[in-house]
């Protein structure tokens, strides 16, 4: 019968690998980010805008919604702000045990 090594015991070495659980969480936080700037710039594109003009409409420089779009600029205030300018609204969710909070913001701040 062959003996499969435990999940635990195989995750540590690749954990210690890749720098800890430190590096792997700014690792996963860096790779999130990359995929939420992707989803934007798609929504961006189906709305028929460009980089400029959502540039114009946030008040900032078309290089800033290029960061945002490959996921370098991720703070809630500047997604939120790029939400409103191709029209939506950003919603946080507070999750404490069985009970979730839906925030909704009213206006955000400046970027």
């Amino acid at each position: 019968m062959t003996r499969f090594p435990r999940w635990d015991d195989v995750r540590a070495g690749l954990v210690a690998d890749a720098g800890g659980d430190q590096a792997l969480s700014e690792a996963h936080r860096r790779n999130q980010a990359y995929i939420d700037g992707h989803r934007l710039a798609e929504r961006r594109r189906l709305l028929g805008l460009t980089q400029t003009d959502v540039a114009e409409r946030m008040g900032v420089s078309k290089s800033r919604v290029s960061q945002i779009e490959r996921g370098e600029v991720s703070t809630v205030d500047v997604i939120a702000r790029y939400v409103q300018a191709l029209g939506g609204q950003i919603q946080i969710t507070a999750v404490f045990g069985d009970d979730i909070y839906i925030l909704r913001g009213a206006d955000t701040p400046a970027a």
